[in-house]
């Protein structure tokens, strides 16, 4: 295998022409490929390549997808730490050894994500205003 196969990997996978993905393409910033997409690619890579992704942090590397109301007063995991671009020489690096190789810098990992449940229970009680307006109508 070489740098080619995950070249073509990416860009198939992402839709982008083979010509704008070179080994140091930031899939992320340069390919607009973030959230639920950047996850897909990921999982996708991970089981083509059979790579080992235990020590895969994605807060690191992309943002969620959704519009996060919450965000100004609960910061995101993602918005706590320094982003790492994921490129297709990282891919094919991992690739090679098998194992996810990019070094975290040491961070406190995140063990709840607060601005995700305030928003539930926002939503939560959206929903049960509706119910009980349209009950008592």
């Amino acid at each position: 295998m070489d740098i080619t196969n995950i070249l073509n990997f990416v860009a198939c996978e992402s839709g982008i022409k083979i010509e704008n993905v070179n080994p140091n393409t930031d899939i992320s910033e340069e390919l607009g490929i973030v959230g639920d997409d950047f996850h897909e690619l990921i999982e996708a890579y991970a089981i083509k390549y059979h790579v080992n992704m235990e020590q895969y942090l994605w807060y690191f590397h992309t943002q969620d997808e959704a519009i996060n109301i919450w965000a100004f007063i609960f910061k995101p995991p993602w918005a706590k730490v320094k982003r790492i671009p994921v490129t297709p020489q990282i891919l094919f690096n991992s690739a090679i050894k098998g194992e996810w190789q990019v070094i975290y810098p040491v961070h406190e990992a995140p063990t709840t994500r607060n601005d995700i449940t305030y928003s539930n229970i926002l939503w939560l009680l959206l929903i049960i205003g509706m119910v009980l307006l349209g009950w008592y109508s």
